[in-house]
């Protein structure tokens, strides 16, 4: 994945009149609060990168970042911060967070929906090179996006 083709699937998701999802961000949707918030809670260094893309502000049922999850896509790096991918997520969401540098990512999409324990919707697998790196939340409480879900995917797919 690289820059240019990450804008130009994003552009054609949003001229082809698909539903926009509340809990992705581009252009400017991407505000300097939204960029700080990503910034401090799991992309350290982010600050000289521009962001394209951004998934979550605020997620109902989350308490001080806990249980929060995010995905920002600079032009250099993606970065994440996802729930563990456990059985037992539901009881203690432990978050991981990671980086790739984005001429790395040769895949990435939008997996399967949480096991875990309990009725809480803890998120959708994130998948960066054939490897689930945890749940990412698109939604919250017990209601996930779905139109978060299928505007990712389509980008994605795009831009790869």
């Amino acid at each position: 994945m690289n820059e240019l083709s990450l804008k130009n699937a994003i552009q054609k998701y949003l001229s082809s009149g698909k539903k926009i999802s509340k809990n992705v961000y581009v252009g400017d949707a991407i505000t300097s609060e939204l960029i700080e918030k990503h910034c401090n809670r799991y992309a350290d260094g982010c600050q000289n990168e521009r962001p394209l893309l951004i998934v979550n502000d605020k997620i109902p049922g989350t308490f001080k970042g806990y249980g929060w999850s995010g995905l920002m896509i600079t032009d250099k790096t993606l970065y994440y911060k996802c729930v563990k991918d456990s059985f037992l997520s539901g009881l203690v969401a432990i978050s991981d967070k990671g980086s790739l540098p984005l001429s790395e990512v040769f895949s990435l999409a939008i997996g399967h929906h949480d096991h875990a324990f309990g009725s809480a919707y803890l998120g959708h697998q994130l998948i960066v090179n054939n490897r689930v790196v945890g749940l990412l939340r698109m939604g919250g409480s017990i209601f996930f996006d779905e139109t978060a879900i299928e505007e990712l995917g389509a980008i994605f797919q795009s831009a790869l």
